[in-house]
Order: C-alpha cells, then sequence, then structure tokens
C-alpha cells in the first residue's frame, strides 16, 4: 500500500468473543473457546518528515486516532537509552497502551534491525502512525439514535465503516471485543513489519502455514502479550492477544512465569528479548484451530454498559481460594461441558462435511 510517494505499512487484528472458558483459563489446566471476529483494528504507519526537532539518536512519531475527539501524540524514541518521551499531545492526554507499545516494540527493534531505525534518523524520518477501528468495537447507540435510526443489526449496516465516535477515546462506551488487544497486537505487526524485522509477507493469512510466519506470528503474539500485560499492569490470561493473533481456536494459556522477569526488568532489553523470543521454550500457551460450524450465527446485544472485568476475576478468584474444594468441583464440571461443547463443534463440522445438503437441511 502507497500513499503518494511513500509506503504504508498496513497490519489489522481481530476482536475476540471468548464463547466458553470465562475464569477457567486464567488457570493452565482448563481451556477456552475463542473466536476471532471479522470486526478488526487497523494500525497504518507511514514514514515521512515530521515536525519534531530531534537529536541524532531521537526517532519522531505522530499518532493520530481520528475517530476520537482530541486524539493525537507526538513522541520521540531514543534508540540509545530505549525510552519513549511524549512531545505534546491534544489536550495534556496521554495513551498508555500506545506508549507501552512504541517503547517496548521499538526497543527491541533497536536489537533486531538498529540499521533500519538509523537510516530513518539519518534522513531525518519518522513515523506517523494512524489507528482506526471497526464500528463494532464501540457503542453505536447514540449515532443511530442522532440519525433517527432505530436500535437494530440493520440500522448498524447503514453507518459508514470507522465512523466517527463523537467522543473521546476515554469517553467511548466499548461493546467488550477487545479493542486494546487488538489495537497492541495490530500497532506491534504493522511496527515490525515496517522497520523489516518480519517479512509482511509472513503476515499474510495466505502463507501461515509456512516456517516463516509461525516464528513471525509467534513473535508479533510473544512481544504483544508483553506489550499488553504492561500496560495492563499484570498477566493477564491473554486469550484476547491470542484471539488477535490466531483466529478462532481452542486456548490454553501460558504459564505467567515466561513474563515474569521480563516485566520486572523492562529496562533490561536483552532479558526482554529473551524472554519474547519465538525459541523461548517457556512459552507453553496452546491456539488450537477451530472452526464454528456451518449455519451457526454469533449475535452479541450492545448493553451500553461494561463490567469491571479485573474487579470480578479478583473477587471470582477470592472466592475460589476461600472455597478450594467446592470451586475445584464446580471448575472440572464446567471444563467438562466446555470440553463437550468443542466435541459437539467438531462433530457438525464433520457432519456438513460428510453431507452438506442434508446438514443444511436439518438446519433450515
Amino acid at each position: 500500500m502507497t500513499l503518494g510517494n511513500s509506503p504504508v505499512t498496513l497490519a489489522s487484528a481481530p476482536g475476540k468473543v471468548l464463547v466458553v472458558g470465562g475464569y477457567l483459563v486464567l488457570d493452565r489446566a482448563h481451556s477456552g473457546l475463542v473466536v476471532g471476529t471479522d470486526t478488526c483494528l487497523y494500525a497504518a504507519i507511514q514514514t515521512q518528515v515530521l515536525d519534531i526537532s530531534v537529536s541524532a539518536t531521537e526517532l519522531s512519531i505522530s499518532v493520530v486516532s481520528p475517530q476520537f475527539d482530541s486524539a493525537w501524540w507526538q513522541y520521540t524514541f531514543n534508540t540509545a537509552t530505549g525510552k519513549l518521551r511524549q512531545h505534546a499531545s491534544a489536550n495534556d492526554t496521554s495513551n498508555r497502551f500506545v506508549e507501552v507499545v512504541l517503547e517496548s516494540t521499538l526497543a527491541l527493534a533497536t536489537e533486531y534491525v538498529p540499521e533500519a531505525l538509523r537510516k530513518l534518523i539519518a534522513e531525518e524520518n519518522g513515523l506517523k502512525i494512524v489507528l482506526a477501528a471497526d464500528n463494532d468495537f464501540y457503542s453505536q447507540r447514540t449515532t443511530l439514535e442522532k440519525l433517527g435510526l432505530q436500535l437494530s443489526s440493520e440500522s448498524l449496516r447503514k453507518i459508514p465503516r470507522m465512523g466517527p465516535t463523537g467522543t473521546t477515546l476515554q469517553g467511548v462506551h466499548k461493546t467488550g471485543l477487545g479493542s486494546s488487544a487488538a489495537m497492541v497486537t495490530s500497532l506491534v505487526a504493522a511496527l515490525l513489519a515496517h522497520l523489516g524485522a518480519v517479512p509482511m509477507s509472513s503476515l499474510d493469512p495466505k502463507n501461515h502455514g509456512t516456517g516463516e510466519s509461525q516464528q513471525s506470528l509467534r513473535l508479533v503474539h510473544n512481544i504483544a502479550q508483553y506489550a499488553h500485560c504492561l500496560a495492563q499492569g499484570k498477566i493477564g490470561s491473554g486469550f484476547d492477544v491470542s484471539s488477535a493473533v490466531y483466529g478462532s481456536h481452542e486456548y490454553r494459556r501460558f504459564s505467567p512465569s515466561v513474563l515474569e522477569d521480563a516485566m520486572a526488568q523492562t529496562s533490561d532489553t536483552a532479558a526482554v528479548k529473551n524472554a519474547v523470543s519465538p525459541k523461548n521454550a517457556a512459552w507453553d500457551n496452546e491456539a488450537t484451530p477451530v472452526r464454528i460450524p456451518p449455519g451457526f450465527k454469533l449475535r452479541l446485544a450492545d448493553v451500553d454498559a461494561g463490567s469491571n472485568t479485573p474487579s470480578m476475576v479478583r473477587k471470582i478468584l477470592q472466592w475460589k481460594q476461600s472455597f478450594p474444594e467446592k470451586s475445584s468441583k464446580l471448575w472440572q464440571a464446567l471444563h467438562d461441558a466446555n470440553g463437550q461443547i468443542r466435541a459437539l463443534w467438531d462433530k457438525l463440522n464433520d457432519a456438513h462435511e460428510s453431507d452438506p445438503k442434508d446438514y443444511d437441511d436439518a438446519i433450515a
């Protein structure tokens, strides 16, 4: 993709729905079924001259998210110190998730492709980054009401793609599809590809079966998990980032120990590099591809009211710790029931493959 004479690197990552496995996916003993949606978040990066005075070791970066009011930020990344500094923003706002992704990914890029960064700085170029999302990541109730449209899925199709939210990033009502994980993943992938740390072709879904693609996807996955955990301030289950990389699959989480040391010593780029390496055998996460049976449709309601997931998780884990025997039996029962859903999906997919006409007639 090009814009004028300057190439643009564009990467996208899907949203997610955890169909079964809520709370259970926090424990490696259990798995969950996560579905990658057709709703994506996009990160576009272009090399260009930016209006920021920088030193001989600093890379200038401009980030804009045009769907939100007052959503632009200007940074410099110091290749000598591995630190990011914000120079300006709309209304003195900050964006921790963007900042963490930029600093951690660019610090690793100084190890992977140092010449690419030196070349950008020597030619007095910087990076312009545009972030945009499909509408379903955010509640569209206000937009539909302003347009005089009914609150229905049919009305949603009448709204232009990636339309303005009419509010700030802090004020937007999210729908729970994992916009932060999708943003982190798409931005990590775009940065690595734009700087040449991974071949763009290796991220193309058509090439996902190749060894090169598997290595690239693992690197994107590991860095995105690290950055997302760092931005959240804790090591989560990781199913949302996993889905942003691999789409629909049965997910079993990674052992938190793989990232604990790296998160404790973020300034040690060598330690972080070793932790996120695709060759690091400590990454024991599992992503087994699954298919939703043909004819199934996943519909989500826009309740326009979110929940505090960390608070809910904390209370559930406190209850689990207080009643270990009771909770263990319940967790195992849920695990067994979830496994039956996976088995049913496989059975229905097999039935469609063996006799698609009878299958379609049966569900008509």
